[in-house]
């Protein structure tokens, strides 16, 4: 496939997905799901929950290049707020410069958990629960067998105790392949809790459920940028380069940044675990857990100036554990779009895409951050906001978006002044 170059922006709606299926992103039944937008079948809608009465629509926008393990991949992202898409792209673009985003480390395993209560002496049943563990693996392996042809299944079990409540946590890590794995990890924690019940006496099992905190699913990548890209305004690149650095400290150091910080990250991350299906709310517990793993909230994204090269160099370290078969990824018609547009072989290489987009969003909120500003960068699709709010359509949204961009004061009382004006001419 040939790589989308910077004329994708400038395209209309219909022309961009014809780029996209002339070169290989798209095929024409996909194409053609998107050009016409329809609405999900009702029985579909009506199996994904319950007490259906409409559909909502958020627009998909496509990172048009981004570069990770030197593959190159087109990114659909569907969110609602303005200049996401452009700022992912733009923090793509200066990486895939210096040769591309690289994954240092992957691991991809679900971890479900078994909770016994009433347990009066934790160490002695972690000692009694690990010493059937070639029978854990057993049942494990009987009550998902589809799973083990596809090379996933059990992999280990680890086991927490909390002596002081009387609690001991049994986790279960299984690799689930492309699926999520909810559904089975649970199928098989039932084989396992109903066989452990059985052998030791007096057994009190709370709960048994897969676990957010996806400490056996994280995914670990890096970034360069050559420092003379960073030159901002008054800023020279090694000025925004410290700066970045400085900025990074604070958000290890300081909850409040540290909190702001992940949510530039997430802004790309949501936005593609969105496009394609894939649990949104998982993936945010998931991340922000991972963020506290330390007993301190930090910022998953760091960015480092090594001077001596002339690089700035980012790091994203993220728990992935997203899914290219199964649940919605299936059944939405964007998610299916999506992810032929995306074009990846497995939940894994989709995972290393998607933490690749979260640390270029999160490289271009940092650098207008610590350069011109963040308003700055925002307003230009703020601005056709106000003018679409206020009621302005077709070729009055520019109109009145450029008009915003010149006046004193942007707000919709100047918005809507400037449209009656307009109209009345």
């Amino acid at each position: 496939m040939s790589v989308l170059d910077k004329s994708f922006r400038h395209l209309s709606r219909a022309d961009k997905l014809d780029m996209l299926a002339n070169q290989g992103y798209l095929s024409l039944e996909n194409k053609e799901l998107l050009l016409n937008h329809p609405l999900i079948q009702e029985d579909i809608a009506n199996s994904l929950i319950e007490n259906v009465i409409g559909q909502g629509a958020l627009p998909v926008g496509v990172l048009p290049h981004i570069k990770v393990d030197q593959v190159d991949y087109a990114v659909p992202m569907m969110v609602e707020e303005p200049s996401v898409v452009a700022a992912a792209s733009y923090g793509a673009k200066l990486v895939n410069k210096t040769g591309g985003f690289n994954v240092v480390s992957s691991e991809r395993l679900m971890i479900g958990q078994i909770v016994f209560d009433g347990v009066e002496d934790t160490e002695a049943l972690a000692m009694t629960i690990q010493s059937h563990e070639t029978q854990i693996k057993r049942i494990a392996d009987e009550v998902y067998p589809s799973i083990i042809k596809r090379g996933g299944g059990y992999r280990r079990i680890e086991i927490d105790t909390f002596p002081a409540e009387q609690l001991l946590s049994l986790k279960v890590f299984v690799d689930t392949q492309d699926a999520m794995g909810a559904n089975m990890l649970n199928t098989i924690l039932e084989g396992i809790t109903a066989y452990l019940t059985s052998e030791i006496d007096n057994s009190d099992v709370l709960m048994s459920i897969l676990s957010n905190h996806a400490t056996a699913s994280v995914v670990k990548v890096t970034g360069e940028i050559d420092v003379a890209d960073l030159a901002k305004g008054d800023f020279d690149g090694p000025t925004v380069a410290r700066r970045m650095a400085r900025a990074s400290t604070l958000a290890q150091v300081d909850i409040h940044r540290a909190a702001t910080h992940n949510k530039g990250v997430m802004n790309g991350i949501h936005a593609v675990v969105l496009a394609t299906g894939n649990d949104t709310r998982g993936a945010e517990a998931s991340a922000h857990a991972y963020a506290s793993k330390d007993g301190h909230y930090k910022g998953l994204a760091t960015w480092d100036y090594d001077s001596s090269r002339n690089r700035l160099i980012g790091t994203i370290e993220v728990p992935m554990t997203l899914a290219t078969v199964g649940g919605g990824t299936n059944v939405l018609p964007i998610a299916k779009a999506s992810l032929d547009i995306l074009n990846v072989q497995s939940a894994r290489e989709l995972g290393h895409v998607v933490a690749a987009v979260g640390l270029a969003q999160n490289f271009s909120a940092c650098r207008a951050l610590v350069s011109e500003g963040i308003q700055q960068g925002h307003m230009s699709l703020q601005y056709k906001s106000l003018a679409i709010v206020v009621g302005a359509q077709g070729d009055e949204i520019a109109y009145v978006a450029d008009a915003l961009k010149q006046a004193p004061q942007a707000n919709a009382a100047v918005a809507e002044e400037i449209l009656q004006t307009y109209r009345t001419q």
